[in-house]
């Protein structure tokens, strides 16, 4: 449970860097806060943000909030942060963890028991990694396969072992051991820092343990391509010592397959035997970057487009750090990769680089045209932002916004609605670009001010990646916290031929309306609802006062056999 500073000295102290991170730092926070087993403070350091990321974290009671000071020379931005952090922690323990993260209810008491237990110095939790577009599904699956192998976490947490890695993302440290071993000073230029730090730990003789951690914590570390290339062109030419061989090898292990089918076509390979040799090469690579555990589908679509696309930023990464400087978050530093030559480095890339993007422009002509898969929403330029955070916004419209803003962010066409009724007026904005099937954006403004926002469509989702479809299983393993309403409405195409079932959370201001699949007989997700919380909440064309408008058992899916009578 959270302590200040007049309740005792917490067990833990939870540091957040952030610079510019409103998309997700509420959400990070509500997972945080919630914690229990054992007593933490949470500090967050706002490292220069220019949006609302300060605001948000002053928001949460018990949340201290700091600035981080003047950028020293030679300092990465992140290592300031944190060392500024790590200045004002009073626990034993220090978590240093990223504003992208969404931490398990009962994670941050299992993570200290767990460390205590293997009698580590440093634990790290490599997080489930949240994809939802197409770069992240096809991409993030062969990055972590690699990283995978080059720093097994067997090898990271044999003390026997040279070995040492950490993931930045979730760092839980003794401060006993971070003041021994000089904390981020003694890496304050570090671009890779919890490898750095990790290095340091186990140079010292103290014992790490790391491992992938779905059971505890969770992160989508990039929202859009832009996001996606500029943090592994900072970090890939680091994390491998070779990337340009490993590019190579990468596009030849990738391209073996397909110069069979190549040949199959030219009538140069007719032997049946390799049919089977082509098939074994798939399967060969879908077992390697299985084990980046990112499930069946991400996993085909990475064999497929990921491992070129992987090249191309390996290649990309080591040309940057071979010009001397890499670009993060409106910064730029100085790569510490004294060992690359720059001309080799250049002349490699710009020789690679026309044949590899040729490549990657038919791919991705083909995949977007015949993959069926919900990363390839191709998100307009306007919705770099898809996040759904309660309480306060759906992607970059937020609760209290203007209409005007509203009618910015989603311009009215033709096949779009709009309605008065009980609760406001209501604008029914259909996602007309989204491959997945259109959907639908409900805005529902009063006076003129937006005070709640449904989502129909897969375009947007939450922190933990619930959408439209998915199951309320998945909602309820990350809300704990809901109450269920059923809205005795007339059957609906869209919503089945039972009543909406409704999961709230008041105090978060979320809900979901969860339809009736009659085919397979089963619930689903219908629609994402974020409304301010605590107050006024409308389901579809009714308000709470109707009759209507029932209360259920919590987390149920279907309402008592009086209320909804049909099988």
């Amino acid at each position: 449970m959270p302590v200040t500073e007049a309740s005792g000295k917490p067990e833990v102290s939870v540091l957040i860097p952030a610079r510019n991170e409103e998309a997700s730092l509420g959400a990070c926070l509500e997972s945080l806060v919630s914690q229990a087993g054992v007593e933490f403070e949470i500090i967050v350091v706002n490292d220069h943000s220019t949006d609302r990321t300060g605001e948000i974290a002053a928001s949460f009671p018990g949340t201290r909030l700091i600035e981080a000071g003047a950028l020293p020379q030679g300092w990465t931005g992140k290592n300031n942060a944190v060392a500024c952090g790590a200045r004002e922690a009073r626990g034993e323990w220090l978590l240093f963890t990223d504003a992208d993260t969404v931490h398990l209810p009962g994670s941050l008491a299992r993570a200290v028991a767990e460390a205590k237990e293997h009698k580590a110095e440093m634990l790290s939790y490599s997080p489930e990694q949240i994809a939802v577009t197409f770069w992240e599904m096809a991409i993030l699956p062969v990055v972590f396969a690699e990283l995978a192998r080059q720093f097994p976490p067997a090898k990271v947490s044999d003390p026997a072992s040279p070995i040492a890695a950490a993931n930045g993302q979730f760092i839980l440290i003794r401060q006993e051991t971070y003041d021994a071993v000089g904390g981020h000073a003694a890496i304050a230029g570090d671009i890779l820092e919890d490898v750095a730090l990790a290095r340091r730990v186990k140079t010292s003789a103290r014992k790490i343990r790391f491992r992938y951690a779905a059971d505890a914590v969770r992160t989508r570390m990039y929202r859009n391509f832009a996001q996606l290339r500029e943090g592994w062109t900072k970090n890939l030419a680091l994390l491998f010592p070779n990337p340009g061989s490993l590019a190579l090898k990468t596009l030849f292990v990738w391209l073996l397959p397909w110069m069979l089918v190549a040949g199959k076509l030219a009538k140069m390979l007719n032997d049946p035997a390799w049919n089977v040799i082509f098939t074994l090469c798939l399967v060969l690579l879908f077992l390697k970057l299985l084990r980046a555990n990112f499930g069946t589908e991400k996993t085909v679509l990475a064999v497929l487009v990921g491992m070129p696309l992987f090249a191309y930023l390996l290649l990309r990464s080591k040309s940057m750090h071979g010009k001397g400087t890499v670009a993060w978050k409106g910064r730029s530093y100085r790569s510490a990769d004294d060992k690359t030559d720059n001309s080799a480095s250049n002349q490699s890339y710009k020789t690679l680089m026309k044949p590899l993007v040729s490549i990657l422009a038919i791919l991705f002509a083909i995949t977007s045209s015949h993959l069926p898969v919900q990363a390839q929403i191709a998100e307009e330029p306007r919705f770099t932002n898809t996040m759904i955070e309660p309480g306060h916004s759906m992607g970059p419209l937020k609760l209290g916004d203007s209409l005007d803003r509203a009618q910015e962010l989603f311009p009215k066409k033709d096949i779009d609605q709009e309605w008065d009724d009980a609760c406001g007026s209501t604008i029914d904005w259909t996602d007309s670009n989204n491959p997945v099937g259109h959907g639908e954006v409900f805005i529902r403004l009063k006076k003129g001010k937006v005070f709640q926002i449904e989502s129909s469509t897969t375009r947007f989702h939450t922190a933990e990646d619930i959408t439209t479809f998915d199951p309320p299983e998945k909602v309820e393993k990350s809300y704990k916290d809901m109450r269920a309403w059923v809205l005795l409405t007339a059957p609906s195409p869209a919503l089945g031929s039972r009543p909406p079932v409704f999961w709230i959370d008041k105090k978060k201001g979320i809900a979901f309306e969860l339809a009736y699949d009659a085919p397979h007989r089963k619930r689903y997700v219908y629609k994402v609802i974020v409304f301010e919380p605590n107050k006024t909440f409308c389901p579809e064309q009714e308000t709470v006062n109707s009759l209507k408008w029932q209360s259920i058992d919590a987390y149920r899916v279907e309402p008592p056999r009086e209320l909804s009578p049909e099988p």
